[in-house]
């Protein structure tokens, strides 16, 4: 059906259809040079203009300034896309009801990230293609060149490589001018003493066997200089990355799943590595030696040389043509993976609710709906490889055929020897084997070009929080905190705190309380300078955090999370992050400080018991008590305590409080509970409604005034005397 502009539908194929996306006109140029990523949120697409053109109706309805939106025309796999109802804050306003249900009915969104290439054209809001209009963001360097930065330093390994590998394919070169001259000049040659005869061919053969010594050794060099240069280059890129990563901004984190991020440090980057031992070094040695060969053929018979080369451009336009497809086809196979396996670490962490709701059957038939997919892509893969090895392979042995066939006719003639076409065609067969050889580096390269673009995607995604180049080191901290009209949204137009303005005095224990959604953890969150605030600014003893260098801020302020995070290994390994240089006496202590000693000296090996992956051999309870033992044991200036003491029973909380109550004597606290009980005797309690600061005060002024505080204490205790009785 024609739209606007001529727009049409194509007919429906499983492998391939035309789907359109409405979004700004200036994220189009982002699109168009990196893709659309799912760490975006969902990209809700729709298979019909007629959808589309509702959508740009109603945006010219409510927007009386001119639309500033485009439609990017896609060409996505069936199964690249999930049908899910586009959110109602993604439609415009003043659509009817029955034409928002339909919209939501008929959209979809995709479930990976779509390569650029797929965005065949973009299109204003009267269906004329615009994609001429949308110039290239300023220029940057290609991935595979940064990428080439990594082996700089292992250049001279690299160069041995090299001259090995030349050696190695050069010296077999030397078998045909012998065989052509055994023949030509030894055998077939009349009238040679045979003493001389017997000379010359022992004379040869010693010879070559010789430069097979040569061989050898090359052999060797190339071998292991390649793997040496290949191996500690791709280990200096996974610890670029892993370090590049972990300085990353929370929201990061957020958008992307744990499995897909060790997806890219750990797959994509051991694809890349073959580019290194076959780009670095094959490449050179395959160019060398076809140059050297083109050389020889036409010395030896240009005519016949020529004939050889007839099928040349077969070759290059296979390589011009199925190369794109197939680095396109590897980069969506990686990205199939990365979703199995942000799946699979998210059920398997999970492994307790999907057992707890009975969902094992679901679960499994979610996977291989998955697997089927990430199949489907690499079967896709599949399929460009081998029409490429068809292609090549048809070349490969199709010329000497003609060779054959013209050099048959010159020797009928007179032209030529026996000897000069056996020596032609043994070089023409050393000059198809790298030219194949090439072939199949394409695909490599190809290969490892496509993940070598997904591991620098990670490099080009810049941390919000930036370490200013002058910042300041903080030796001492008093823990005097100031907001200063602070406003902060995780999304540009939906702030979760607002206007907030807050004085926290040195060594005071101030308490945030507030119904779910009021942005108390945000509020502590930000104190570490885990994000900036949107407008206004944070000071610590005086100074805004974003002149304070990070490492020095985070040093004087000890965490302990709602969620608590333990990692693989011991228990005394997991107490020494804090403070690697810690005592006997402080571990102790601090353990003592969060009634953790008496579980921890019952554990089969005490401090040295390994508590698997995030505590797995530990109660909820003890894996508090050890998140909040370690956070002693750091002995910071600043404590931020979100649930601290919610997982904990009646006598472990008083226990707790009393401990607290020591150890934050002199220093400041910000301390999150939803069960009011632990924090009667904060110094000041915060109540956050709604992203605002709605009461301050202690404990019975609020009560007193009867606000939300008072409300939300009544519902508590009130709820917690039904439970008595």
């Amino acid at each position: 059906m024609n739209g606007r502009g001529g727009v049409r539908n194509l007919p429906f194929d499983p492998h391939g259809m035309i789907f359109y996306h409405l979004c700004r006109a200036d994220d189009a140029p982002k699109y168009l040079e990196d893709g659309m990523a799912r760490s975006d949120g969902r990209h809700y697409v729709f298979d019909r203009w007629e959808d589309i053109r509702v959508l740009i109706a109603a945006l010219d309805a409510a927007v009386s300034a001119e639309p500033e939106y485009v439609v990017l025309v896609l060409d996505l796999d069936a199964d690249m896309l999930v049908a899910g109802p586009i959110t109602q804050r993604r439609l415009p306003t003043g659509l009817a009801p029955d034409v928002t249900r339909s919209l939501q009915l008929r959209s979809r969104y995709p479930e990976v990230d779509v390569s650029a290439p797929r965005i065949v054209d973009v299109k204003n809001t009267v269906g004329d293609s615009v994609r001429a209009h949308f110039a290239p963001r300023e220029y940057r360097r290609a991935p595979v060149w940064r990428f080439l930065s990594y082996v700089r330093p292992y250049w001279r390994y690299v160069a041995v490589a090299t001259a090995a590998g030349l050696v190695k394919f050069l010296v077999p070169l030397v078998f045909p001018w012998m065989l052509r001259v055994l023949l030509d000049d030894v055998v077939l040659k009349r009238g040679i003493d045979p003493n001389v005869r017997e000379r010359t061919t022992l004379y040869l053969v010693l010879g070559v066997l010789a430069l097979n010594l040569l061989w050898m050794g090359a052999t060797y060099l190339r071998s292991v200089y390649a793997a040496v240069a290949g191996h500690r280059m791709i280990r200096d890129l996974r610890v670029a990355l892993f370090d590049h990563v972990q300085r990353l901004s929370h929201s990061f984190f957020l958008r992307h799943q744990t499995g897909a991020i060790v997806s890219r440090v750990v797959s994509d980057i051991s694809l890349a590595q073959n580019f290194v031992g076959s780009a670095l070094t094959n490449v050179w040695m395959d160019s060398a030696l076809l140059l050297a060969l083109i050389i020889i053929l036409f010395s030896i018979h240009p005519m016949m040389a020529l004939v050889s080369l007839s099928l040349m451009p077969i070759y290059v336009l296979s390589l011009r043509y199925i190369g794109p497809k197939i680095r396109l086809s590897t980069r969506e196979v990686q990205q199939r993976l990365e979703v199995l396996s942000g799946g699979l670490h998210e059920k398997v962490a999970g492994v307790s609710v999907v057992k707890g709701f009975a969902r094992e059957t679901q679960e499994a038939q979610l996977f291989a709906t998955h697997a089927n997919k990430l199949l489907n892509k690499v079967l896709y893969s599949v399929r460009y490889t081998a029409a490429n090895e068809m292609v090549v392979g048809f070349v490969v042995h199709s010329a000497p055929v003609l060779v054959v066939w013209y050099g048959v006719t010159q020797i009928i003639a007179g032209r030529m020897t026996v000897g000069e076409l056996t020596q032609f065609l043994l070089y023409l067969g050393m000059f198809y084997f790298p030219l194949q050889r090439l072939s199949d580096l394409s695909v490599v390269l190809s290969n490892s070009l496509a993940a070598i673009d997904r591991v620098f995607e990670y490099f080009d995604t810049q941390p919000h929080v930036v370490e200013r180049p002058d910042a300041r080191s903080l030796p001492d901290c008093l823990g005097a905190i100031m907001f200063e009209h602070v406003t902060f949204g995780y999304e540009p137009d939906n702030p979760v705190l607002r206007d907030v303005d807050l004085t926290i005095a040195p060594g005071e224990n101030v308490a945030l309380v507030g119904p779910s959604g009021a942005g108390k953890t945000t509020f502590a969150n930000l104190v570490p300078r885990f994000y900036d605030p949107s407008a206004g600014r944070l000071l610590l003893d005086g100074e805004d955090l974003r002149d304070l260098e990070l490492a020095s801020l985070r040093r004087h302020i000890g965490i302990v999370s709602q969620e608590t995070i333990l990692f693989s290994g011991t228990v005394q390994e997991n107490l020494l992050l804090a403070k690697p240089d810690a005592g006997a006496e402080e571990i102790e202590a601090a353990l003592e400080a969060a009634n953790a000693r008496e579980f921890v000296e019952e554990l089969p090996e005490g401090l040295w018991t390994e508590i698997g992956e995030r505590g797995a051999v530990l109660s909820g309870g003890q894996r508090q008590r050890l998140a909040l033992a370690r956070a002693f044991l750091k002995n910071p200036r600043i404590l931020l305590l979100d649930e601290a003491t919610s997982a904990l029973d009646s006598r472990a909380e008083r226990r707790i409080q009393q401990a607290l109550a020591r150890l934050l004597k002199g220093r400041t606290s910000i301390v999150i509970a939803h069960r009011l009980s632990t924090i009667l005797n904060a110094d000041r309690i915060v109540v956050l409604e709604a992203g605002r600061i709605v009461d301050l005060g202690r404990h019975a002024e609020l009560l007193a005034r009867g606000g939300l505080y008072a409300q939300l204490y009544h519902e508590q205790f009130h709820h917690v005397r039904e439970e008595q009785t």
